[in-house]
C-alpha cells in the first residue's frame, strides 16, 4: 500500500508538471494562435481545483492499474511499455476525437500525440521505479 501511495504522489507531480510544460510552455503558442480555443489564464485558474482532481484521478488509476498488473520483470521496460500501452488507451483516442470535434489544425493534434506519448511513458517509468521491488 506504501509503495502505490507513493507511486500515485509521483504520478501526479510528474503529470502536474508535464501539463504545464506541454500546454503552458511547449504549446500555448499553437493555442493563441487559434481564437477562442481556450479560457483566459485567470478563467483557468478559477476552475484549477477541477483540473487537479481530474489529474488525481488519472495519476490514482494510472498508477493502481500498473500495480495490478505488472510483472517480475526489469521495471525499466514494463514503465516503457506500460507508458505505451496508455497513450493508445487516453492519449490518441483523446486527441483524435478532439481533433475531429474542435476546429484545430492537424498538426495540435500531432504534437498533442507525441507529446502525450512522451508524457505517459515518463509516467510509466516514474511509477515502476517507485513500484519496483526491492
Amino acid at each position: 500500500m506504501k509503495k502505490l501511495a507513493g507511486a500515485i504522489v509521483a504520478a501526479y507531480v510528474v503529470l502536474m508538471g508535464t501539463n504545464y510544460l506541454i500546454h503552458q510552455i511547449l504549446l500555448m503558442p499553437d493555442y493563441d494562435a487559434i481564437p477562442m480555443s481556450h479560457r483566459a489564464n485567470e478563467a483557468i485558474m478559477h476552475r484549477f481545483w477541477a483540473i487537479a482532481i481530474g489529474q488525481l484521478f488519472f495519476a490514482a488509476l494510472f498508477a493502481y492499474i500498473y500495480a495490478r498488473g505488472a510483472e517480475n520483470k526489469p521495471w525499466p521496460m514494463q514503465g516503457i511499455k506500460y507508458g505505451i500501452l496508455m497513450t493508445f488507451l487516453t492519449v490518441i483516442p483523446v486527441s483524435l476525437t478532439e481533433y475531429a470535434t474542435y476546429f484545430i489544425p492537424h498538426m495540435l493534434a500531432v504534437k498533442w500525440i507525441c507529446l502525450g506519448g512522451v508524457q505517459m511513458i515518463l509516467l510509466g517509468l516514474v511509477v515502476a521505479g517507485v513500484s519496483k521491488e526491492k
